[in-house]
């Protein structure tokens, strides 16, 4: 089934007296000539009377009610054969649909069609419009409807940075002062709403200009407070911006990194393939990729410099432990957000290991091969993403000082890493295991324990850098580490 035979089986399902509307983000996303992500439907009657008809005429797997927006929520079975479209989003109203169209946020959102007008060319005539909402979109502009929406619903306040950010909008000046004079009541919107947004927002590729914009608007201090603490915190000289401004581009190039090389003198250097971008397309959330993710562990990295902050005796400035302080303020952060689990835990690995690209560094050598492999089997999955942060970390600290040829060293050490523990793989998955636990409890004559655990894992380090290949030369090997490891007891 295509879009149009939907939309027109939900129009025939409906009662002669009965008047259906698409409305909303499906109206805008098509008068923007974006493919829409739902499709928003209002139908004046009730619930109860009219969705039977539709449920028997489409084909649909799940319905959930919402009943604290008051939309019926359906799921189609398949995507239909000319749009990836999965959701159908319906309202049930009996007020007229001037009155639905008035209790809406922003005019761009505030449009109907009926539905026996739809076709992929509808005319704009046909179109119920009380706001003006097509000649903004015409002027790419998020302009609120009035001034009471966000006092109706505070979330709305970070919605139309999202919305400006998703569609490369702006935001109408007076919408903007009307924002940063409401700020405050974002503190009552639910953190999962505030989360979605935000994450919306760096999941685009213009993020750092509206965390900015976010800050403009005051919306900032009331979810991420502490990274405003890093303004004019100044840092060492081979530090071009100051925590705060090198925190936003931190971000910026993160954000950069993972566009691929662009046909860009500095992005073209950076390691880029098909399985790397493939990686940060990886969903690690329920909603969102490690690209996103990295983003904001990228905005989050150096976040407890202020507070770490030390001058020494010589006048050279350091922030001890940083990176551990601050992998702690992120969890605090996050958590209050509500992010999921996963989600906290990535960011604060991040932050963590941001600098320990730099400790397999010895000047510009290439790190050994025992060097790399330790650090992939302790980061595994996260190993990747700490080097682009470390990359974007080293581009932000230089800006617009950076130097190609260093630049050029730099991105060759990260693909370098990046090829060798390539290769380790491959090596590991041709390699049997020639020795397991039971054949050391049985030669070594030692009990199960966590010991086991720490000589498999040297073994298994030492036969993927080929140091040993024989089952002779493993149990020699373990029984070198189990003679040191008695000998440190």
């Amino acid at each position: 089934m295509g879009l149009t035979s939907l939309i027109n089986t939900i129009n025939n399902s409906l009662p002669p007296d009965t008047q259906g509307y698409l409305v909303g983000g499906f109206l805008r996303d098509s008068l923007a000539h974006r493919a829409p992500n739902d499709l928003d439907i209002l139908i004046q009657g009730t619930r109860a009377s009219l969705l039977p008809a539709i449920l028997t005429n489409t084909d649909i797997s799940s319905v959930f009610d919402d009943r604290k927006n008051n939309i019926t929520k359906l799921t189609l079975k398949d995507s239909l054969c000319d749009s990836h479209l999965r959701e159908i989003d319906i309202k049930f109203t009996k007020a007229s649909i001037i009155d639905n169209l008035s209790e809406r946020d922003f005019t761009i959102n505030a449009m109907a069609l009926n539905l026996s007008e739809y076709t992929p060319e509808f005319s704009q005539a046909d179109l119920i419009d009380p706001f003006d909402g097509r000649l903004d979109i015409l002027s790419k502009t998020v302009r609120m409807i009035n001034p009471s929406i966000f006092k109706d619903n505070p979330i709305r306040l970070l919605r139309a940075v999202r919305l400006a950010s998703s569609l490369k909008f702006k935001i109408d000046s007076d919408t903007g002062i009307c924002i940063r004079q409401n700020s405050s009541l974002l503190r009552m919107s639910p953190a999962e709403a505030i989360t979605f947004e935000l994450l919306e927002i760096l999941s685009n590729n213009n993020s750092k200009s509206h965390i900015e914009i976010l800050d403009r608007l005051n919306l900032l201090e009331i979810i991420m407070p502490e990274l405003l603490l890093g303004k004019q915190v100044s840092q060492p000289k081979e530090h071009y911006w100051d925590v705060w401004e090198h925190n936003l581009h931190c971000l910026e190039y993160a954000e950069r990194l993972t566009l691929g090389h662009q046909n860009s003198p500095i992005y073209s250097m950076s390691p880029w393939t098909k399985e790397i971008e493939d990686h940060f397309d990886q969903s690690i959330s329920t909603t969102h990729t490690r690209k996103t993710h990295l983003k904001l562990a990228a905005l989050l990295h150096d976040i407890a410099k202020p507070m770490t902050k030390t001058i020494e005796e010589s006048g050279r400035t350091r922030f001890p432990d940083h990176e551990i302080i601050g992998a702690e303020m992120s969890k605090h952060i996050l958590t209050k957000l509500k992010l999921e689990t996963v989600t906290v835990n990535y960011v604060s690995t991040l932050i963590t290991h941001h600098l320990r690209p730099n400790h397999m560094q010895q000047g510009v050598e290439q790190p050994t091969d025992k060097a790399i492999y330790k650090y992939f089997n302790d980061l595994e999955s996260e190993g990747i993403d700490v080097l682009f942060l470390h990359m974007a970390d080293y581009l932000a600290a230089k800006g617009p000082q950076l130097s190609i040829s260093d630049w050029a060293t730099r991105a060759k050490i990260m693909s370098h890493v990046i090829d060798t523990y390539t290769q380790q793989l491959v090596e590991v998955s041709k390699t049997p295991k020639i020795i397991d636990g039971n054949n050391l409890m049985t030669e070594l004559n030692i009990k199960p324990g966590p010991v086991i655990g720490k000589l498999l894992a040297q073994i298994h380090e030492q036969q993927a850098l080929g140091e040993i290949i024989t089952y002779e030369e493993a149990l020699d090997s373990a029984r070198n580490i189990l003679n040191s490891i008695q000998g440190q007891q």
